[in-house]
């Protein structure tokens, strides 16, 4: 929070608090508080010489925010790197106040939050300043970064103004009056936390310690990070933005993003505290809280949208040269790469500097089995290395490193009879005219990239191909290829030079020299220390002039949400072309499409996988009602419409029709579903059909037919896209539960749909008989017969009798009155009598007139079928 006075934030937090304090206690307290930033300026907010308003104000409020916080909750304040440790204003009155100490002791106050964007480097290009004089390999060595974490800028000496920084006149940090240099080293966590602190107004040092006391309490580091941009370490708290007044780059940067400089930035604290040398310990409390290294910063929206969608967010450019981590904490160091590479190989690591292999990689690809060289020569192209042998073991050095020697004209050693000097020849072989690079665009949704590079000379090799099976940008393989251009011209210039014994003992394969008049730079390929030593060299190619841009990433198209999908389970009568199959069928349907897993069981925690449904069902709703009609011949009569999302409808011929085409299952009052076909749709509106020429009652389902089906019922379009879901015949009957979700993931989440359903297989309910008579015979007795159905291999019209799809033949013959059952007869034929004496017992008053009679079929599988009542 930066644009309130820090003193007013504070209270009107701490009013909030209070106010809430109810709330807070019905939620059993809370976990914890975050204001937007550290409040910034506590050091210049002080009434008079030693007051300070701001903190007093913490220090109540740390005591306001304990009352409403869970037990256990770590309360503490964020404060600046160069605020923690104290107050020493720079304007000529000597006072150190150690001012956050207060608060720092409070009781309710659990750790000394630190936000740690020390220093860690003060690198320059060239080799020339102190740094590089000292001996360090560049501004990604760990050793350097390590070596500033307590040391250098910060903690052994500061610059005085920009002026001496440019000029590099370090002034060593000194107390030569009490002898406590770690009161002005921000960086010397270990002398303040490990020491009493004496406040010095006027520069005079108190009798008296404040209120802390050596290890009171851990540091945590509630922020620790680098902007990823070329020399971050030397600034890690500056930051870019065109919209800031405060967006400033780290001294002597190029301004270029540099994901390594962030990653050994972050790298050297972890690596330095990880050490219990550095982290010392009072009692049982140990400076920092190593477990806490809280790194800077981890944002929760999503990469690559973010940084991609900037017209949704307006610091999305920030990002490239930013401290964020999202997006590149997944890359793994060239360096590390390349050693994994050469174990695969057999290459033992302990034999290995690869510390010339410099640079993050987001990808690599290796999807054959390939030669060692092939599978490291890509990389070795775009970062720019070269592998060689030094000393023995297996070296990484990098082509644009420094010098090391100079060997001018009088350090050339005379060759058998001529004069001193280099031995130049130049090959004559065609140079490409370009290169055709392809690469793994890492900010183009990682589809495969191509750019072309031309010569900037007469080449006549034609075109040259490249393969970079790695995550890179079009700009990056752009100065890939641009580079192996000049080097393919440099390298056609070799040279051999006789060198003292002492020099060509001096130079590595890999090292740059500068040889002759001249001094052009050339690159060692090859040392000769035998009796007349001499260097082989090959000519440098120029370096890479442009500076590397940020090309905005771009995503894939906005993916649809997916919301449940539709599920509707199906307990049908046999159907032609699976009549054999009693399971129950799935309809599941979905816009967007992805795929769909059926899971069922007893209940939510014991459900297993049950069906894949690979492709969507047709289902759609009844418009109107759809009433009870005939029975076995076409409804010429009766229209229905009918509400579908998907698919095209159509109409057919009648023999189209009575050969099974437009089939649909319509959901009816019953709880059954009735098959209908039909022969006539016609579109009415977008997605409503009017069917008409129906054929009713189909496939045995006449008893669904007869309770009718009210308008809203769902209705399946019958085909090939619905899917057998598998149960077991112990789960018949059973009230189950049904879940319907993405293919691959688990049974649950939004895009999930849960209904109850009960299997009863009506695949294997037998038909109800047809074409009932009645006969009276010469003594009264009531002969009925009637004729079976099957309900599978009915259709062949060749058979003088249908097959009979039970096991055993049996019937039952229920005689009603006033809907009841009266006297029923279990008989293994066709046919029942209903003597008189059975008919005087159940009608004393007579027989009726007309008799009302059902008749069942029997089957050891289901039990008695659909009936077939008719009034005689």
């Amino acid at each position: 929070i930066h644009c309130c006075h820090p003193e007013v934030i504070v209270q009107r937090f701490r009013r909030f608090i209070l106010a809430n304090a109810h709330l807070a206690e019905a939620a059993g307290g809370v976990d914890g508080f975050l204001i937007g930033s550290e409040l910034r300026g506590l050091t210049t907010l002080r009434s008079d010489a030693v007051t300070f308003p701001a903190v007093a104000a913490l220090t109540t409020l740390a005591t306001d925010c304990a009352t409403v916080l869970r037990p256990g909750t770590a309360l503490g304040y964020a404060a600046d790197w160069t605020e923690y440790n104290g107050h020493q204003p720079a304007d000529g009155t000597g006072d150190v106040f150690f001012h956050l100490d207060p608060l720092w002791a409070d009781p309710h106050i659990s750790f000394v939050g630190v936000d740690w964007y020390a220093p860690l480097a003060d690198w320059r290009d060239g080799g020339g300043h102190l740094d590089a004089l000292a001996g360090y390999e560049g501004s990604y060595d760990p050793a350097y970064l390590a070596a500033n974490v307590a040391g250098g800028e910060g903690f052994d000496w500061y610059y005085a103004d920009e002026a001496a920084r440019l000029a590099q006149a370090r002034t060593p940090i000194t107390d030569g009056a009490y002898g406590e240099p770690w009161v002005f080293r921000p960086k010397d966590l270990a002398g303040w936390w490990s020491n009493p602190h004496h406040d010095r107004p006027g520069g005079v040092r108190s009798a008296t310690p404040t209120v802390w006391t050596p290890g009171l309490k851990p540091i945590r580091f509630t922020e620790f990070g680098c902007p990823a941009v070329d020399k971050g370490a030397n600034a890690p708290n500056l930051f870019v933005d065109p919209k800031s007044t405060e967006s400033h780059l780290p001294p002597f940067s190029s301004g270029a993003r540099d994901d390594l400089a962030q990653r050994r930035a972050l790298e050297a604290p972890l690596i330095w505290f990880a050490d219990p040398a550095h982290v010392p310990v009072i009692g049982d409390v140990a400076m920092l809280d190593v477990a806490e290294m809280s790194a800077w910063c981890w944002d929760a929206r999503p990469f690559p949208d973010f940084p991609a969608r900037s017209e949704v967010w307006a610091d999305a450019p920030n990002w490239a040269l930013g401290h964020w981590l999202n997006g590149r904490m997944g890359a793994s160091g060239v360096a590390d790469l390349l050693e994994a590479i050469l174990a695969r190989g057999g290459i033992d690591p302990g034999g290995l500097d690869l510390s010339g292999a410099q640079g993050l990689i987001e990808g690599y690809v290796l999807d054959r089995p390939m030669r060692l060289s092939d599978a490291v020569s890509p990389l070795a192209e775009a970062y720019a290395f070269d592998l060689a042998e030094r000393g023995g073991r297996i070296a990484a050095a990098a082509r644009d490193a420094e010098t090391v020697l100079a060997i001018d004209d009088t350090a050339l050693a005379q060759a058998d009879d001529r004069a001193p000097g280099l031995s130049p020849s130049r090959a004559l072989k065609p140079l490409p005219e370009a290169i055709s690079i392809r690469f793994i665009d890492a900010v183009g949704d990682y589809r495969t990239g191509s750019v072309t590079v031309r010569a900037d000379g007469q080449g006549g090799g034609g075109t040259d191909q490249l393969d970079l099976p790695m995550l890179t940008t079009a700009d990056a393989a752009v100065r890939t290829g641009a580079r192996r251009l000049r080097r393919l011209a440099a390298e056609r210039d070799t040279a051999v030079a006789h060198v003292s014994p002492a020099t060509a003992l001096a130079a590595e394969p890999g090292d740059v020299v500068l040889v002759g008049a001249d001094q052009a730079p050339w690159r060692v390929t090859r040392v000769d220390a035998d009796e007349a030593p001499r260097l082989a060299l090959t000519r440098m190619e120029t370096p890479d002039a442009a500076a590397p841009t940020n090309p905005p990433f771009a995503t894939a198209p906005a993916a649809r949400l997916l919301g449940p999908p539709a599920l509707v389970l199906l307990d049908l009568p046999p159907l032609e072309g699976s009549e054999d199959d009693s399971r129950p069928l799935a309809a599941i349907a979905a816009d967007p499409w992805r795929g769909f897993d059926l899971f069922g069981g007893p209940s939510e925690e014991a459900l297993t996988l049950r069906a894949s449904a690979s492709e969507p069902a047709t289902i759609g709703r009844l418009l109107d009602p759809l009433t009870p009609g005939p029975l076995y011949r076409f409804d010429k009569a009766t229209t229905v419409r009918v509400a579908v999302e998907g698919g095209v409808w159509s109409s057919t011929s009648e023999a189209a029709v009575l050969n099974g085409a437009n089939a649909v299952s319509v959901l009816c009052g019953n709880g059954e579903w009735e098959v209908v076909q039909y022969r006539q749709a016609d579109l009415v509106a977008p997605g409503v059909y009017r069917l008409s020429g129906l054929l009713r009652g189909q496939a045995g389902s006449e008893p669904a037919m007869r309770a009718g089906a009210a308008a809203g019922a769902a209705v399946v379009v019958l085909n090939t896209d619905m899917v057998r879901v598998s149960l077991a015949q112990s789960e018949r009957g059973l009230p189950l539960v049904w879940r319907a979700a993405p293919s691959g993931g688990v049974a649950g989440g939004l895009a999930m749909t849960e209904v109850g359903f009960t299997w009863t297989a009506l695949a294997l309910r037998p038909f109800a008989p047809c074409h009932i008579r009645m006969e009276t015979l010469a003594d009264g007795t009531l002969r009925f017969a009637w004729i079976r159905r099957t309900r599978i291999g009915g259709d062949p019209w060749t058979e003088a009798e249908v097959p009979l799809s039970e096991a055993s033949e049996a019937y039952r013959l229920d005689i009603l009155h006033d809907g009841a059952v009266v006297r029923s007869f279990t008989v293994p034929a066709p046919t029942a009598d209903y003597p008189p004496a059975d008919q005087s017992a159940d009608f004393p008053a007579g027989l009726p007139r007309p008799l009302t009679v059902e008749v069942h079929q029997g089957s050891d599988t289901y039990g008695w079928g659909a009936s077939l009542r008719r009034t005689l």
